[in-house]
C-alpha cells in the first residue's frame, strides 16, 4: 500500500466514476483500475461495486474512506506545519471570483505574493454568486469573492470592498451633460441593467424600488451593458468597475444619493469547518489585514 493507492481510493470514492476521476488525478483509467484493484487484492475485501465506469462504495470501503480521509489530513497538516515553521507559504488556492473583480483581485495577489515574498500559486476562475458558493460548499474552491447569500451558515462571508452604482449613457444622450443624476427625475428613460437572477441584479432591483423604477434585467456584467449603451439612447445602471474603461463614448453619471445606499458589497467567503491549507489561512488573514476595504 502507497500514499497514491489512498489518494486515487478518495478521489474514486467521491466522484465514484472511474473515467472523471482519472481525469482529475491526471492518470489514466487503466492505471486508476489498476490501483485500486492492488489495494483490494491488500487489503482481502472489496471496496467497490462496479457498474461499468461508475464505482459505488461497498460497506467495508465507506468505512475505509473516513480512516482515510482522517489519515490524509493529519498528514496535510504535518506537510503544513513543515512549511509555516521553514517560511515556505507554497501550495496553491483556488479562488472562485465574480467578474468584476477582474481588476481587484490580481493587484491583491501580487501583493500578497511581493509582501510575503510567497511561491503560492493561484488558481482564478470567475463565475456567478450562486456557483462560486456551491463550489466553495463542495470545497472546489478554498475561497470565493462574491455577493452575499443569506441560509448559508456554514460559511464565512467577509465584507471586502463595495462597488458604486452609477449612470451609464451615449455621449450623444441627453443626460450626457449631467455630473450627477437623482433616480426620481429619470422615469421618462428606459433603463436596462444586470439580470435579477444574479445577486447584483438583486441589489439594483432593491435600489430602484423606492423610486417606481421598471428596467429591462437582462444582461450579465459591465460589458455586455457598455456595449448597449454605446450605440443607443439607453440608460445603464452598472457598478463602476475598470470594465468600463475600455468604452470612450460612454458618459459615466454618480447617482445623487448617499454613497451608503448605492453600493453593492463584495465579500471574500470560506467554509467554517473546512481544513485550509497554510496558504490559503494565510492569504485569507492578508486579505483581511490588508486588502479590506469596508
Amino acid at each position: 500500500m502507497n500514499l497514491n493507492q489512498l489518494y486515487y481510493f478518495k478521489k474514486l470514492a467521491e466522484l465514484q466514476h472511474f473515467t472523471k476521476a482519472a481525469q482529475e488525478l491526471y492518470i489514466t483509467q487503466p492505471t486508476l483500475s489498476g490501483s485500486i484493484s492492488s489495494l483490494e487484492e491488500e487489503l482481502g475485501i472489496k471496496l467497490f461495486v462496479k457498474n461499468g465506469r461508475n464505482a459505488k462504495l461497498t460497506k467495508y470501503g465507506k468505512q475505509f474512506y473516513h480512516y482515510v480521509c482522517a489519515s490524509l489530513n493529519e498528514l496535510e497538516k504535518g506537510i503544513d506545519y513543515v512549511k509555516k515553521e521553514t517560511g515556505n507559504i507554497a501550495g496553491s488556492i483556488d479562488i472562485g471570483c465574480v467578474p468584476t473583480l477582474y481588476n481587484f483581485l490580481p493587484k491583491a495577489i501580487n501583493r500578497f505574493l511581493k509582501t510575503l515574498n510567497a511561491k503560492t500559486k493561484f488558481n482564478i476562475f470567475t463565475n456567478v454568486t450562486s456557483e462560486i458558493v456551491q463550489g466553495i460548499k463542495s470545497e472546489k474552491y478554498d475561497i470565493g469573492f462574491c455577493s452575499f447569500l443569506e441560509n448559508e451558515p456554514d460559511l464565512e462571508f467577509i465584507p471586502i470592498i463595495s462597488q458604486e452604482f452609477i449612470l451609464i449613457v451615449n455621449v450623444n444622450h441627453t443626460l450626457a451633460k449631467e455630473k450627477f443624476v437623482n433616480l426620481k427625475d429619470i422615469h421618462n428613460y428606459s433603463l436596462i441593467t444586470y439580470r435579477d437572477n444574479l445577486s447584483i441584479g438583486k441589489s439594483v432591483k432593491k435600489l430602484l424600488k423606492p423610486f417606481g423604477l421598471r428596467a429591462t434585467y437582462a444582461f450579465d456584467d459591465e460589458v455586455a451593458i457598455g456595449g448597449i449603451m454605446s450605440s443607443t439612447d439607453k440608460v445603464g445602471i452598472v457598478a463602476h468597475t475598470p470594465y468600463l474603461l475600455q468604452f470612450h463614448n460612454l458618459k459615466l453619471i454618480k447617482l445623487d444619493m448617499p454613497s451608503k445606499f448605492n453600493a453593492h458589497i463584495v465579500y471574500m467567503c470560506y467554509g467554517k469547518k473546512h481544513y485550509h491549507t497554510i496558504p490559503v489561512k494565510t492569504f485569507i488573514s492578508y486579505i483581511i489585514k490588508k486588502e479590506k476595504k469596508l
